[in-house]
């Protein structure tokens, strides 16, 4: 409806085409799952494959390793949810199991209230009718909402006692304490924008974006330096190398011992959880003594050999937006 007459108060609508995409309403893909029981099944197998296959190097325990997750932790069909251990982390395995119960009650009580009552009574719950059905309808019904609202109340004392130990940890650190306000108040980081403008060509391929944040990574360095030689504000030829400022060398001011699996087992106990890590934390630690004994064997060899796996010479790169145009390169 459209007036020619508007006064102070009249309220304004304006309508957009564009949609707004909502965190709450935003689904996850699950392609792993790391429960328990799973847990103790990739302890058995990943034992038993370190026991009979020779590992003659890191590369193979690596291989082992990764097909042992590969077969126990991944889902033949990938789990599509709003919870996950990033944004419901107070979700136990108990709580998980738990909830599961709760739907097989509900689905049980909607299995029992489309039996139709002998004396016509309508209602889904069993109303106040004394038939078989009535009073089965009437019993799984109350089974359903007893266990429904307990389960609520131990849901939200759960976030409640989660939440209540992250701002004791984060007591004295404000920003880590706005941190936590913000993640609880749904108001998440800024991520990482999907299309990006290389040599003003707009890319959206990952692959193409990745290496070329990389070239730009790896460059900054000389370009750095190439910019200071022009200018003239920096002559770098002048500058000594970096071996003017080491002392003489000794061969024999150094000895190291070999790692041994307990102290291999130490440094695993001592990782945090909430790191990042394609596997989880708590997976590696509970393999730590089946592991250490081999790893410690491996990381010796290494050393004697002085060879280090490639394996271990991949790194993970996130670029962080600073500022300014989110599609170029250098605001990262």
């Amino acid at each position: 409806t459209i007036s020619d007459r508007i006064g102070h108060h009249a309220p304004v609508f304006q309508i957009f085409d564009n949609h707004l995409d909502s965190a709450n309403n935003e689904s996850f893909v699950q392609y792993y799952d790391f429960c328990q029981s799973n847990i103790d099944k990739f302890l058995d197998i990943l034992q038993g494959d370190l026991v009979s296959k020779p590992i003659e190097n890191f590369s193979v325990f690596h291989d082992t390793y990764k097909e042992c997750i590969e077969k126990v932790f991944k889902l033949e069909t990938p789990k599509h949810s709003k919870r996950t251990v990033l944004h419901n982390p107070w979700i136990s395995p108990g709580l998980v199991a738990s909830t599961n119960h709760q739907h097989e009650l509900y689905e049980l009580w909607v299995k029992v209230r489309k039996v139709k009552c002998s004396f016509g009574e309508t209602d889904n719950t069993g109303g106040s009718c004394h038939c078989h059905s009535c009073k089965k309808k009437r019993e799984t019904y109350s089974r359903y909402k007893n266990y429904r609202k307990t389960l609520k109340k131990i849901r939200n004392q759960a976030k409640s006692t989660y939440y209540a130990g992250k701002f004791a940890q984060s007591s004295g650190n404000s920003k880590k304490t706005w941190d936590l306000i913000n993640q609880i108040r749904g108001k998440r980081k800024r991520g990482i924008k999907p299309l990006f403008t290389i040599d003003n060509v707009k890319v959206t391929n990952r692959r193409i974006i990745a290496n070329e944040f990389n070239k730009y990574f790896v460059s900054l360095a000389s370009n750095l330096n190439t910019a200071y030689n022009e200018v003239g504000l920096l002559t770098l030829e002048g500058l000594p190398s970096f071996h003017d400022y080491l002392p003489k060398s000794t061969r024999d001011s150094i000895y190291l011992s070999d790692c041994t699996p307990d102290e291999v087992e130490k440094i695993i106990s001592e990782l945090k959880n909430g790191k990042a890590s394609d596997i989880p934390i708590h997976v590696v630690k509970q393999s730590a003594k089946i592991v250490s004994s081999l790893l410690s064997t491996l990381y010796n060899e290494c050393m004697k050999d002085g060879i280090f796996p490639d394996d271990l010479k991949t790194g993970r790169i996130s670029p962080i937006y600073k500022k300014d145009n989110q599609e170029l390169l250098e605001n990262y």
